[in-house]
C-alpha cells in the first residue's frame, strides 16, 4: 500500500470509504466507471476475468456505470458482498475533490432488483441468537415487507435450526461472532449451508436495543400488539437483522409495518432429513425443481403465488381451523369451475405486486413498476366480490376503494408504458395528463421554430444566403460562415470558434433565445419530474393497502392452484377426525404418477386405528414400489395438512404433529458424517422426538453395517417405536423380523408375480410377508453377467444360514450337496420353487406352476 504521504486525495477518500466497509468489494464511483483498487481490483479482475491495470503504483481495475448490474450478479454468486459508492456531490472547479459517499450495500438478500432475485423464490436474510435453552431465530424478505420471529429449542447437534433452515431456505445468514466460534457443531453447521454467512459483533444482539428498533421502524411505543414483551430472548435476533437490513438498504424500509411470531406448535414438525427425502421443493438428483411435490401441485399463474406455494409446501398447518378454511376455499373453486375460469384469467394480469411496491418504498424503483401496479390493482378489482371479502382478511372502506380507483386511473393516463428503463426526460409522462407540462413542452418544441425565424433575419440582414445555425455540447448554438464571407458578419457579432475554412459567431439574440430553448427544457425536465414523483407518493402512501392486496392475490393463487391440480389429477377431500387414526384408499404418489402413462401408477389402500396395529411392517423385493408407498403416505399427509386434496380415493385422517421420513441412504461429507452415521442420527432424533400423534416413516434401517448389527438395530428401534404407538411403516429387508411376535404389527409386502422364472412386480401393497428380496433378479434386470450370478447363488446357498435368524426352521429345499455340483439351469428350477409363494397362490396357479414344473424338468433330464 502506498504510505500516507504519497496518497493522492482521492486516494485518501477512498481509504477512509473503504475502511468503514472492510468486508465488502468496494465500486468507487469515478465518472461514467465504478473503479477498485488494490486488493479488490485483484480479487474482482480474477473473479470477473477484467484486466487489471495501475493507478500510482497501485492495482486498478473498473467496470462502465451503465453495464454494472451484470458485474453485480456474478460478484453475488461468487459470495461477495458490494458497496456501491456514488458521487453524491461533484467537484466545485478543479480544486474540489467529488463528496462521495456509499448508498447501498448489496448483498444477496438485500437486493430488491429483478435482475438479482429469483421470480418464484422468497429472498430471506435469516439472523441467529443463542439464549439459555433455546434459540432466537428471525427472518425477513425486504422484498415483499415480511418479518418473522420464532423460538427454536437448542438441541446438542442444532437438529432444530437445521429443520428451520431447511424450511426458510435464507439467502444469507447473522450470527453473533463470539456464538459462531465458541460452538464447533453450529459453526459446522452454517459453513455447510449453502448460503453467505455474516458474523456481526455481539452488541449488535441486545434486546434492549432490539426492542427500540422495532418499536421505531413501526412508529409504536411498544410491541404489545405483536405479544412481545421488552426482555423477550426472541427480540435478541430481530433487533440484529432490522439493524443489518437498514444499514445494508440505506434507505426507507416503510414495507415492513408489523412482525409475525411463529408458534412451533402451529406447525408440522419435519426435520431436514425428511424434507430432503421427500423432495419437497427439489428432487435430490440434481437439485431442481422436476420431479418435485412443488412441480407436481404447481398450477400457480403469478410469481407471488409461487413462492406462496412453497411456504405452504414448506410451512405445514397443525391447525385444524386455519387447514380447513383453505380447504372450504379449495372447494369452492373445485366445485365452481366456471368460477375457477374467470379467476385464472384475472390472475394472468396479476404482476409482483408484493417486490413492485417494496420497491416503491424503498424508492429503487422505475416507471415501468407504477404500470405494474396500476395493471395488477385493476385485475383484484375485477376478481374481488363479496364472497371474497373473508379472504382478503381486511375490509377495504369506501374512501381507500376510491383512492386507490384514483390511483390506477392516474397512473393509466400519465404513464407511458414504452418507458422500460429508468425515469428519461421527456418520455414519461404521456402529453395530454398534466396542462402546465403540455404548455412547457410546447415551448420548448417551439425553440426549433424561434431558431429558425432568427437564421431566416440573420440572412436577410447580411446577405449571407450560406450562412449556417448549427450547435454543439461545447459551444451551444452558433452562426457559421466561410472564411470568404466572414467580413460581411456584422461587428455587433461575437467570434466563437475559427475553423480552417470557417468562421463561428454568436451574438446576443442568439443567446437570449438559446437561454429561453434551455430555460423551457429545464423547467419542463422539472415538471415531468414533479408529476411522475407526485403519483409514486401516492403510491407510496398506499403502500399497506397494497401489500394486503398481495398478499390476498397470492393466497387466491395457491388456493385456485390445488383446485386445478386436483380437478387435473383426480384428488379428492380428505376428511379430518378427532380419532387418532390413517385411513387413505386408493393412494397414489402425487409425483410418480405424473409421470406414468395415465392408468399405470397401481393405487393402495392404508389404514392405521387408533388402537391396535398401528405399527406396518413392510417386506418385499427391491424395485417392487416400498419407498414409493411410503412416500406417497407421507406426502398425502402433507397435502391434507396445507389444506390441499389429496392423490387418492379417499382420505380419512387425524392430524399429525410431527412427520419423518427415514428413506434412503446419503452421507454428510462435508460435516464428517458417514452414511451410517447419519442414519443413526436420524434415527436417534426420531426416537427422541416422535409421539404418539406422529407418522414416522423407515426404509431400510441398519443396512450401513453387518447383518447381524443392522439386524440388531433395526429390531431394537422397532421395538421402541412399538412401545411409543407412533403411527409407523417400516419397511425392511431383514425378513427375519417378521418372524418375532407380530400381534401388535401388521404385516405388509408387494405382490410379485413369477412365471417361468421371470419376475415381475405388481407393485400392490397386501398383507403378509416377502418370501425372497429378490436381490439377484434386480441384479439381472440391471445387466450383470451370467457368470457373476451364477457365483452369487453358490455365495447365498452356502452362507445363507449365517445371518438368518430363523435358521433353526427346517429348509424343505435345502441342498445338501455343494451347490457347485448343479448346472445353472438345475439352480435356476431350484430358485423358482424356493421363491413360489404358496400362501399367496390359489390352487389353479399352483397346478399350473407344477405344469411348468414338469415340462422343465423333462429337458433336464
Amino acid at each position: 500500500m502506498e504510505k500516507a504521504e504519497t496518497l493522492t486525495p482521492m486516494m485518501i477518500q477512498y481509504h477512509q470509504i473503504k475502511e468503514q466497509h472492510q468486508d465488502t468489494v468496494l465500486f468507487f464511483r469515478l465518472g461514467d466507471f465504478y473503479e477498485m483498487f488494490e486488493e479488490d481490483a485483484v480479487e474482482v479482475s480474477r473473479l470477473l476475468n477484467l484486466t487489471l491495470t495501475k493507478r500510482n503504483g497501485q492495482p486498478m481495475c473498473g467496470i462502465p456505470y451503465h453495464a454494472a448490474k451484470v458485474y453485480l450478479k456474478r460478484l453475488l454468486e461468487a459470495g461477495k458482498k458490494i458497496a456501491i459508492c456514488e458521487q453524491t456531490q461533484l467537484s466545485q472547479g478543479n480544486r474540489q475533490l467529488a463528496q462521495r459517499e456509499v448508498v447501498q450495500v448489496v448483498t444477496p438478500a438485500t437486493v430488491v432488483e429483478d435482475d438479482f432475485l429469483q421470480a418464484d423464490r422468497d429472498s430471506f436474510i435469516l439472523s441467529i441468537a443463542f439464549s439459555k435453552k433455546s434459540l432466537s431465530v428471525s427472518y425477513a424478505d425486504i422484498t415483499s415487507g415480511q418479518f418473522f420471529l420464532r423460538t427454536v429449542l437448542l438441541d446438542d447437534r442444532f437438529n432444530h435450526l437445521a429443520s428451520v433452515l431447511a424450511q426458510v431456505g435464507p439467502r444469507e445468514i447473522l450470527v453473533n461472532e463470539d456464538d459462531y466460534f465458541l460452538h464447533q457443531d453450529f459453526q459446522t453447521l452454517l459453513d455447510t449451508y449453502p448460503a453467505m454467512v455474516t458474523k456481526l459483533p455481539s452488541w449488535h444482539f441486545s434486546r434492549d436495543k432490539a426492542y427500540e428498533r422495532l418499536c421505531k421502524q413501526i412508529g409504536t411505543t411498544s410491541l404489545k400488539a405483536f405479544d412481545l414483551e421488552q426482555n423477550d430472548p426472541i427480540l435478541g435476533s430481530a433487533g440484529a437483522l432490522l439493524w443489518y437490513i437498514q444499514e445494508t438498504a440505506k434507505t426507507s424500509l416503510d414495507q415492513i409495518q408489523r412482525y409475525e411470531v411463529v408458534g412451533e406448535e402451529t406447525l408440522l414438525s419435519i426435520d431436514e432429513a425428511s424434507r430432503k427425502s421427500l423432495e419437497l421443493l427439489t428432487n435430490l438428483n440434481d437439485g431442481t425443481k422436476a420431479f418435485s411435490l412443488f412441480s407436481a401441485i404447481d398450477a400457480t399463474l403469478t410469481s407471488m403465488g409461487a413462492r406462496t406455494l412453497k411456504r405452504w409446501i414448506t410451512n405445514v398447518l397443525t391447525d385444524l381451523s386455519q387447514i380447513q378454511f383453505r380447504q372450504d376455499w379449495v372447494t369452492l373453486l373445485y366445485e365452481d369451475r366456471s368460477e375457477l375460469g374467470r379467476i385464472r384469467s384475472h390472475l394472468k394480469q396479476v404482476l409482483d405486486l408484493q417486490r413492485l411496491t417494496s420497491r416503491i418504498a424503498m424508492n429503487r424503483h422505475l416507471p415501468k413498476d407504477l404500470v405494474g401496479i396500476a395493471q395488477t390493482v385493476q385485475s383484484f378489482f375485477q376478481i374481488i366480490d363479496q364472497r371474497y371479502q373473508t379472504l382478503l382478511g381486511q375490509q377495504l372502506d369506501q374512501s381507500v376503494l376510491a383512492l386507490l380507483v384514483d390511483l390506477v386511473q392516474r397512473i393509466q393516463r400519465a404513464i407511458n408504458t414504452e418507458c422500460q428503463g429508468a425515469f428519461e426526460e421527456g418520455k414519461v409522462i404521456l402529453t395530454g395528463y398534466d396542462q402546465v407540462l403540455d404548455e412547457l413542452r410546447s415551448h420548448k418544441a417551439g425553440g426549433k421554430q424561434l431558431l429558425s425565424a432568427y437564421l431566416e433575419k440573420v440572412r436577410e440582414q447580411t446577405g449571407i444566403t450560406t450562412l449556417k445555425l448549427s450547435s454543439n455540447k461545447i459551444l451551444g448554438h452558433y452562426l457559421e460562415v466561410s472564411k470568404a464571407q466572414a467580413e460581411r458578419v456584422p461587428a455587433t457579432f461575437y467570434r466563437k470558434q475559427t475553423l480552417v475554412n470557417a468562421e463561428r459567431f454568436t451574438s446576443d439574440e442568439l443567446i437570449a433565445c438559446e437561454q429561453t430553448i434551455l430555460q423551457s427544457s429545464f423547467e419542463a425536465e422539472k415538471r415531468e419530474r414533479d408529476v411522475y414523483e407526485q403519483l409514486v407518493s401516492d403510491t407510496r402512501s398506499l403502500q399497506q393497502v397494497l401489500l394486503s392486496i398481495s398478499t390476498f392475490l397470492s393466497d387466491l393463487d395457491c388456493l385456485q392452484s390445488l383446485a386445478s391440480t386436483a380437478i387435473t389429477h383426480g384428488y379428492s377431500k380428505p376428511e379430518f377426525v378427532e380419532e387418532d387414526v390413517m385411513e387413505i384408499i386408493g393412494a397414489r404418489h402425487p409425483v410418480v404418477e405424473q409421470h406414468l402413462p395415465v392408468g399405470a401408477f397401481v393405487a393402495n389402500d392404508l389404514t392405521i386405528g387408533s388402537t391396535g396395529k398401528r405399527f406396518c411392517l413392510i417386506t418385499g423385493p427391491n424395485m417392487a414400489g416400498k419407498s414409493t408407498f411410503l412416500r406417497q403416505t407421507a406426502l398425502i399427509v402433507l397435502l391434507a395438512q396445507m389444506g390441499s386434496y389429496v392423490p387418492a380415493v379417499k382420505a380419512r385422517l387425524s392430524l399429525v404433529d410431527r412427520l419423518y421420513c427415514r428413506v434412503g441412504a446419503s452421507d454428510n461429507l462435508a460435516r464428517g458424517e458417514s452414511t451410517f452415521l447419519v442414519e443413526m442420527q436420524e434415527a436417534a432424533h426420531i426416537l427422541r422426538t416422535a409421539s404418539r400423534r406422529s407418522l414416522v416413516i423407515i426404509d431400510e434401517l441398519g443396512r450401513g453395517t453387518s447383518t447381524q448389527d443392522g439386524m440388531s438395530i433395526a429390531y431394537a428401534v422397532m421395538q421402541q417405536l412399538l412401545d411409543m404407538g407412533s403411527k409407523t411403516l417400516f419397511a425392511t429387508h431383514y425378513h427375519e423380523l417378521a418372524r418375532i411376535d407380530t400381534s401388535s404389527i401388521q404385516l405388509l409386502t408387494l405382490q410379485v408375480s413369477e412365471n417361468n422364472g421371470e419376475v415381475r412386480f405388481l407393485r400392490r401393497v397386501i398383507e403378509g410377508i416377502a418370501n425372497s428380496s429378490y436381490g439377484l433378479n434386480v441384479a439381472k434386470m440391471a445387466g450383470i453377467s451370467r457368470e457373476v450370478l451364477k457365483m452369487a447363488r453358490s455365495f447365498q446357498k452356502q452362507h445363507f444360514a449365517e445371518y438368518d435368524l430363523a435358521s433353526q426352521q427346517p429348509d424343505l429345499f435345502s441342498i445338501a450337496d455343494e451347490p457347485s455340483q448343479f448346472d445353472e439351469q438345475q439352480i435356476e428350477v431350484l430358485s423358482q420353487i424356493e421363491s413360489f409363494s404358496i400362501e399367496q397362490s390359489s390352487p389353479l396357479d399352483a397346478l399350473i406352476f407344477l405344469k411348468k414344473l414338469q415340462e422343465t424338468l423333462k429337458h433336464l433330464v
